[in-house]
């Protein structure tokens, strides 16, 4: 894309701007080449003087009238000024003159994507390919991230491939890449094309951590370990191997290793709190709780509101039974980080377990409200509210939520629970009859959650019976 940057200022531009200055000082009218009107254009938009980055553009277009060059300026110094439609007028009557001027076709993009017209970016992008054989990788990059954002993954993935043929060693295309296949659901696909690159680029670290990941997706952790190990043979000071690498561990449980490798991590990378907060989660594993605390308390020095951290500070003080203190670390959490169910769930059991109903009843509440699908925070108020209201206040409660969430199963065998304690077996019978056909497996649910359901033989005769028909209750 066009950027208007220069490494060095000569004197001679410095003089053409003093001449500038001095004309407009004086309210003449001097006269400039279009190159030195490009160079006042370039020096004002640096120094984000747009007003006087517009005079230079339309005093030179007075001299040279329909120069290519300056209408590209004026059309920059216009979307600087926030005005993209009247630039993309100028590139529109630019490209029906000028058709194969690259540079004008990625300014055009620019234009296009700050209208949020995709169609309009990826368009002036093909053209663009067509009209170059320089820096074309690049361009194919430009295009992959517009198909990126209206979720075109398959196509991100050609584009970027494209590119990969251009130049091979174009590690942001490779990283890109590795994100599309996942978001695309095609990790396998992802693990081949890696897989053959690295036939024929063995060197590539990136496309060995790709690997990796992919390797990760499919749940297949040692080979995704070989991967990046080869990935930090090649490149030993790469931060995101080291940490992958740890991830990895913990997924096997060698969570001792795990903290040697995030340890690795911070050599290169000192001040990082997710990999503190992962190294006392793993001596929290190991049953270490005063190296965990120690490490929770440097990834919290570094982020005070890192989440992971202050969970784990809770943790740590619910495992001494300090429930109170334990509450406050996973209140602050929640506060930082109100999209985590996990975390909420956990607010809330703490708060059951300090005998706070009211507040974890309004706890799963919110949770309802924000998260549709959860059907853990449902099962948890009907259980608050059998606990207040009773057996049939309970059923009453499963029913609609089982209205909100119809593809439930677990909410079927916690309705037959509070039925059977509401003193309505047969009804209870009726439901399991239809819910064992579809979800047998819920009979080992069902007596788990309540045991009690042993005592009415006309129940546990399905478990053996297995009696068909369509769950719904």
């Amino acid at each position: 894309m066009t950027e208007y940057t220069s490494d060095y200022f000569s004197d001679a531009d410095e003089n053409t701007v003093k001449r500038f200055e001095e004309m407009l000082r004086s309210g003449a009218s001097y006269f400039f080449d279009v190159e030195d009107i490009e160079i006042l254009c370039d020096h004002y938009s640096q120094k984000g003087n747009n007003t006087k980055a517009r005079k230079a553009v339309e005093h030179g277009l007075d001299l040279h009238p329909g120069s290519g060059a300056l209408l590209l300026k004026q059309a920059h110094i216009l979307l600087m000024n926030k005005q993209p439609k009247k630039a993309l007028k100028i590139l529109d009557f630019l490209e029906a003159s000028e058709p194969s001027n690259t540079e004008m076709l990625l300014f055009k993009a620019v234009v296009h994507r700050n209208l949020s017209d995709f169609e309009g970016t990826k368009a002036c992008l093909l053209k663009a390919l067509e009209t170059t054989t320089e820096n074309k990788e690049e361009i194919f990059l430009d295009l992959a991230f517009e198909q990126e954002m209206v979720e075109d993954y398959d196509g991100a993935i050609r584009s970027l491939k494209q590119s990969l043929k251009i130049n091979p060693e174009h590690e942001a295309c490779l990283f890109e890449l590795g994100y599309c296949f996942e978001m695309a659901e095609q990790v396998e696909e992802g693990a081949d094309y890696f897989k053959n690159f690295l036939d024929r680029f063995p060197y590539s670290y990136t496309a060995w951590y790709n690997l990796g990941l992919c390797y990760e997706k499919l749940g297949m952790f040692e080979l995704a370990i070989d991967a990046v190990d080869f990935c930090l043979a090649v490149k030993d000071d790469f931060v995101n191997g080291h940490i992958m690498r740890g991830n990895l561990l913990t997924h096997c449980d060698r969570d001792a290793e795990a903290v040697e490798s995030y340890t690795e991590s911070l050599r290169y990378d000192e001040q990082n709190p997710m990999v503190y907060a992962a190294i006392g989660e793993c001596y929290e594993r190991l049953a270490l709780p005063l190296q965990a605390e120690a490490n929770y308390v440097h990834a919290l020095a570094i982020d005070n509101d890192h989440v992971e951290a202050l969970m784990g500070m809770g943790s740590l003080r619910e495992d001494d039974n300090r429930l109170t203190e334990a509450l406050g670390f996973y209140r602050k959490a929640v506060g930082i980080d109100e999209f985590n169910l996990d975390n909420r769930h956990i607010h809330a059991e703490t708060l059951l377990k300090l005998h706070r109903t009211e507040e974890a009843k309004q706890a799963y509440t919110e949770m309802a409200e924000h998260f549709a699908d959860d059907e853990e925070c449902r099962i948890a108020l009907a259980d608050l509210i059998f606990a207040e209201h009773g057996a049939y206040a309970a059923v009453e409660a499963l029913r609609a939520y089982m209205e909100q969430l119809p593809q439930s199963t677990d909410l079927i065998w916690h309705l037959i629970k509070y039925l059977i304690l509401a003193g309505k077996p047969l009804q209870a019978e009726e439901i399991l009859c239809r819910a064992t056909a579809v979800h047998t497996e819920g009979l080992n649910y069902l007596t788990g959650i309540f045991p009690e359901v042993n005592m009415y033989p006309n129940i546990t005769g399905h478990f053996k019976t297995g009696e068909t028909g369509k769950a719904q209750p």
